[in-house]
């Protein structure tokens, strides 16, 4: 009786992750993806419509419902609960111009918990509740470089899918990369997630653990020439997020 929940449950999962990547599809096309029977794949799908999850269209295709904001919506709050010091990213937004990220480190990514709008913020792809792989952007390559341990599990999967002729893939690229980030306690990502946009990074300690990753980003040209007064801008705001709650809250 458990394997047949846990068949189910990972059949669920494996619907609802279908669904999420690829947009509408019919129970044809779940099946076919996932390798389950048709039947079974319709089952999957109309349970789920029941519970409010999914919709079917007209033309026979289901696609997820919006009722998962709210799941993510909670989940974010939730992620986020022990985060107090949004006037400090208020702060290093509005003297820097620059739209700003905070990020929590989970396996094999970094989740942005926090996005304050700076300029050029429309051109920039990571939103909060997103994600961005440890070999990618600056939240990700600062957290994979400060993150022990795990550094290891990942590399070990290199070499990764670039995003841009300027993505760092290959096992010694991220490993210099990671000498450099904590050399100069910052990370410099430049346009390798996005061409014409670049982002520095620091790592926010507590008790000496990675606890999240803070970021200024933006295009290019505000970025590259002011990266020396970017990272100590960071560095001062990443400290006072570590001594936690101000005396006014």
């Amino acid at each position: 009786m458990a394997e047949k929940s846990n068949r189910v449950l990972t059949h669920t999962r494996a619907v609802v992750g279908e669904l999420a990547r690829s947009g509408a599809l019919t129970p044809a096309d779940i099946a076919r993806e996932l390798g389950i029977p048709r039947p079974s794949a319709y089952r999957l799908l109309t349970a789920l419509t029941r519970e409010g999850l999914t919709v079917q269209a007209d033309d026979g295709r289901f696609s997820l419902s919006t009722r998962w904001l709210s799941f993510g919506e909670s989940a974010l709050r939730s992620a986020s609960s022990w985060f107090t010091r949004d006037d400090l990213l208020e702060e290093l937004r509005d003297t820097t111009g620059l739209t700003v990220f905070l990020s929590v480190p989970r396996p094999g990514k970094t989740v942005c918990i926090r996005a304050l709008h700076g300029r050029s913020y429309n051109i920039l792809v990571l939103r909060p509740g997103g994600s961005l792989p440890l070999h990618l952007g600056g939240v990700g390559r600062v957290t994979l470089a400060f993150c022990g341990e795990d550094a290891e599990r990942y590399l070990a999967d290199a070499p990764f899918d670039p995003v841009t002729d300027y993505s760092l893939v290959t096992r010694a690229e991220l490993e210099d990369d990671i000498a450099t980030s904590r050399a100069d306690g910052a990370t410099l990502s430049d346009q390798d997630v996005t061409l014409g946009v670049a982002a520095v990074a620091v790592p926010v300690f507590d008790g000496g653990q990675l606890q999240s990753a803070l970021s200024v980003a933006g295009r290019r040209e505000d970025i590259v020439d002011n990266v020396p007064a970017l990272r100590e801008r960071l560095i001062d705001i990443a400290a006072r997020i570590a001594c936690g709650p101000s005396r006014s809250h």
